[in-house]
């Protein structure tokens, strides 16, 4: 079964990237985000049908902003580009990576929380400044914070492959970190080292994603808010970011899987050791020039 989801993940990351460099995906954009006013004027209709107490009306409201969320995420977005290239150029478990999906996608919610209503209770901040602020500056930050990723990953990669150059075969093996004199331990095992770098990564990655909250869900809380309909409004830009998640999960689990087909093709080869690297290294840049081009740079 997994040998099956590593092959068809292949089949996917390859179409994607033929895709991608033919040109189609600004048809994507266009229909994303041709699709992305539609659902706003629906949600717009839905928060009327709510106010009025017409049956129905929140269940479909959630639904509307459920499919945003989706829609919103298969667009062009940063999100899923670097998580997806982060499962791509590194050793972490998929179910890992679905997990930072989640949790990214649910942090954009809570920000978008924080944002409205920290600035209409404490700042008393008019619609026009909330989306400035998260359309203008929080996303130039999330990109800015997504770039310095990307040269941290092409760091730490040409360091690894600096390291297999100079070190060669001869390489003690990782985890000794014993002495052989007094029998202590003079530094962290290998398992200890990958669990806090993975903690540490794990928190970057959402970080850097959370920082820019979602067009829809500022609509979204902005009209509730309004219309004095505060836990709905909350509890709908929440189920918005599930929408988002199911994309960005499922892009990430993508890349994992193609890079275990990838790896193991390269072990069969005997250069799975220096593949590991160098997929890191095109992670790394592929991330920093996507920030740099959204944020245009170039």
């Amino acid at each position: 079964m997994r040998r099956a989801l590593i092959i068809t993940a292949l089949i996917i990351v390859l179409a994607a990237l033929v895709f991608w460099l033919g040109g189609s995906m600004e048809r994507v954009t266009l229909w994303a985000q041709s699709a992305q006013r539609g659902f706003q004027e629906q949600m717009a209709l839905g928060l009327r049908a709510l106010r009025a107490g017409e049956p129905g009306a929140l269940a479909t409201l959630w639904g509307l902003c459920f499919a945003y969320g989706f829609v919103h995420a298969v667009g062009p977005g940063h999100g899923k580009f670097l998580l997806g290239a982060y499962g791509a150029g590194h050793d972490v478990p998929v179910m890992r990576m679905v997990g930072i999906g989640l949790a990214s996608s649910l942090a954009q919610g809570g920000t978008a929380i924080a944002l409205v209503y920290g600035g209409v209770l404490v700042f008393n901040a008019s619609r026009e400044a909330l989306q400035l602020a998260g359309d203008v500056w929080l996303e130039r930050a999330s990109l800015i914070a997504i770039a310095l990723i990307g040269l941290w990953l092409v760091a730490r990669a040409a360091r690894k492959i600096l390291w297999q150059t100079m070190a060669g075969p001869a390489v003690a093996p990782a985890g000794h970190v014993h002495c052989d004199s007094c029998g202590h331990r003079h530094g962290p095992e290998l398992h200890e080292v990958q669990a806090l770098r993975g903690w540490r990564d794990t928190a970057l990655l959402i970080g850097a994603i959370a920082i820019r909250p979602c067009t829809g869900a500022l609509f979204v809380l902005i009209l509730t808010w309004r219309m004095g309909l505060v836990w709905q409004g909350i509890l709908a830009v929440l189920i918005m970011a599930l929408g988002t998640a199911a994309v960005t999960a499922s892009v990430a689990a993508t890349a994992v899987l193609a890079r275990e087909g990838a790896l193991g093709w390269a072990d069969r080869l005997g250069r799975a050791s220096w593949l590991m690297p160098a997929m890191e290294m095109l992670a790394g840049l592929f991330i920093l020039l996507v920030a740099l081009n959204m944020l245009k740079i170039f």
